[in-house]
């Protein structure tokens, strides 16, 4: 008996996809009667416990006994476990059915299996089988943490099959827990004498069959739909879902050669799909060989190399050598750049002309008005008003030279110093 891991679930819920789809059933139910009026049905449980491919769950345990309503059910085991969830539930499913049940262990009921055995009213063991249980297991993978938490849930999951083996065979759960973990943690194998020595199992005999065994999928398979479906769920089952979503990657297309010529007296030659689409756009006739394609494509390639004035040139534009353009090229930067020179140089002079009406510290902000808008800068200034005085203060002139206006009025008033020296 195993825990459910995704890896699982995900398996099983597959195998029932595909189960409905195609109509396999590793499980078996008829319904019958008996002289006296009673109504009797037989249930098959053979395979793998959870269903892997020819096998059973809850879920088809559960789907053919709502079919059965009758009120005498045998149910014939022939298992070697699997699932532990789908073990107790069918365990339950046969313990609430108002029929009355009778198993019959028609080979063993081993780990799973044992459990949901234990659900009959009556378990009766055929001549030669077998009882098997154990502690539950885990396929799985992880850190410390993860595989603590597995261990948890092994040890609890295995109490409560101990416990269920203690409600039918009496003893304690303590007490077959150790048969589980007996044998190296083995478990405990048990004839069909000592299952009905143990509680396991009411007796030993021999029950008649009322219909045949279910047949196993492989041997149903008789169609195409069918075989699909099985090689659906051998993905599923075998190839990881990863993998398998890497091959389903797109790849681009392999060409197949198709189509041949022949030359007279000569021998079939095959032309790939490229040839042929290229001798149907040349125009050349069905039955050219290789080397008539490869001429005309060459003869193609030559004239599209030879372009004309014509053809290449567009309307409005003309051709000119490379040294010429180079030339242009060249001059018009040079006249880039003496066209700038002479704006700096011309921007430069009138500025300084008109220094005294801005301030110093302004004098980048009218360079850069200067280059946006000329006349208006120098419209400007025409009108602007003397800011800063540029003439010279306080100069001594030559005594021959005539006196200024306000050495004239300073005169008038206080006298002539020149005269009274």
């Amino acid at each position: 008996m195993s825990k459910p891991t995704d890896r699982l679930r995900q398996i099983q819920a597959s195998k029932s996809r595909i189960c409905r789809a195609v109509g396999l059933r590793s499980i078996r139910a008829e319904v019958g009667a008996s002289d006296e009026g009673t109504t009797r049905g037989e249930l098959w449980l053979y395979g793998v416990v959870g269903g892997w491919w020819y096998g059973f769950d809850a879920e088809s345990v559960s789907h053919e006994l709502r079919g059965l309503d009758v009120d005498e059910i045998t149910v014939r085991v022939h298992s070697p476990g699997g699932n532990a969830i789908d073990g107790i539930a069918i365990g339950n499913l046969l313990r609430n059915h108002r029929a009355r049940i009778t198993v019959v262990v028609d080979g063993m009921a081993a780990s799973a299996a044992s459990v949901l055995a234990l659900g009959g009213d009556e378990i009766v063991m055929s001549p030669g089988s077998q009882f098997m249980i154990h502690d539950a297991s885990v396929m799985t993978y992880g850190n410390a943490a993860q595989l603590r938490a597995d261990a948890d849930w092994i040890d609890k999951q295995s109490q409560n099959y101990a416990a269920v083996y203690a409600s039918r065979a009496g003893g304690t759960a303590e007490q077959w827990r150790e048969a589980m973990t007996a044998d190296n943690g083995e478990g405990t194998w048990y004839t069909a004498e000592e299952s009905v020595s143990a509680g396991l199992a009411d007796r030993i005999g021999t029950v008649t069959a009322a219909g045949s065994p279910p047949v196993a999928p492989v041997d149903q398979l008789d169609d195409e739909d069918e075989m699909a479906a099985l090689a659906a769920w051998d993905l599923d089952v075998l190839v990881h879902p990863a993998a398998r979503a890497a091959w389903q990657t797109p790849k681009p297309p392999i060409a197949s050669a198709s189509g041949k010529t022949e030359t007279e007296g000569g021998s079939a030659v095959a032309l790939t799909t490229e040839q042929i689409t290229m001798r149907q756009k040349l125009g050349i006739a069905e039955d050219a060989d290789e080397a008539t394609v490869v001429a005309a494509l060459t003869e193609a390639l030559a004239e599209r190399a030879e372009p004309t004035a014509e053809t290449t040139v567009p309307e409005g534009h003309v051709v000119i050598p490379a040294a010429k353009l180079a030339d242009l090229e060249a001059g018009a930067k040079l006249a880039t750049t003496t066209a700038k020179a002479l704006h700096d140089q011309e921007r430069k002079t009138f500025l300084d002309s008109v220094k005294g009406k801005y301030l110093p510290t302004s004098r980048e902000g009218w360079e850069a008005e200067y280059d946006r808008d000329s006349e208006g800068v120098k419209a400007h200034f025409e009108k602007a008003a003397v800011l800063i005085p540029t003439s010279e203060i306080g100069h001594d002139a030559p005594v021959d030279e005539a006196k200024s206006e306000d050495d004239a009025i300073y005169a008038l008033v206080f006298g002539d110093d020149e005269k009274e020296a």
